[in-house]
């Protein structure tokens, strides 16, 4: 017994190069930035990483000191989402924390997603002049792809429009004989049968008057 915990106050009080956050149970898991990059560091069984993205120093103001920015988008109104990594203690494996900043630069509220970064926007997605944010993260696994679409108001609280296991594919501008809205490939993996895996392409057509998506032509 007396061995034991020696060595395992040994692996805790090894630090793991360029750490900023770690948790040890027989094993340390941490999050690092070396040279402006950062990455998730796991030491179970030998060490495996991987990088989740450019250090953004500048916004490291923004975000809480044992998470590093990664990644920082602006809309024209001023909204900032700044995307930081951070470790999940209760999981021992990196997540990506979006900050949503309103135009008065005060934090409205925050929303946690997979570490994998695969694609972003933020903008008039739909015409007009609402802005929305749109995300898609993963967890470096097939078929493990999250969707994520906010709408930014003018004054108040940012809301979530949708979330969905799938990738968002495109975005339809309100013009004359459009619709506006957006196709997703929506993943039908339970997580467990084989035959289950694949996509089904679903459109969601924007409601600028209620500010919501819905699944299907209006």
């Amino acid at each position: 017994m007396k061995i034991a915990l020696l060595i395992s106050q040994l692996i805790v009080a090894t630090p793991i190069p360029g750490q900023i956050d770690s948790v040890c149970r027989g094993y340390c898991s941490a999050l690092t930035v070396q040279g402006g990059i950062v990455r998730f560091v796991d030491q179970e069984p030998g060490t495996r990483k991987w990088t989740i993205g450019h250090y953004l120093g500048a916004d490291q103001r923004l975000v809480p000191a044992m998470e590093a920015p990664v990644r920082h988008l602006r809309s024209k109104r001023g909204w900032r989402i700044v995307a930081s990594a951070f470790l999940n203690h209760d999981e021992c494996t990196a997540q990506l924390r979006l900050h949503f900043l309103a135009p008065d630069g005060m934090q409205r509220t925050t929303e946690d997603v997979s570490s994998v970064l695969e694609q972003v926007q933020i903008g008039n997605l739909f015409g007009g002049s609402d802005e929305i944010f749109a995300i898609t993260t993963n967890e470096l696994h097939v078929y493990n792809n999250e969707t994520e679409i906010w709408f930014l108001p003018e004054r108040g609280e940012p809301k979530r429009l949708l979330r969905i296991l799938g990738v968002y594919a495109t975005f339809t501008r309100i013009a004359a004989g459009k619709i506006p809205g957006v196709t997703v490939a929506r993943q039908t993996y339970d997580g467990v049968h084989s035959d289950t895996k694949g996509t089904v392409q679903e459109f969601y057509t924007w409601d600028a008057e209620t500010k919501s998506l819905i699944l299907g032509v209006k």
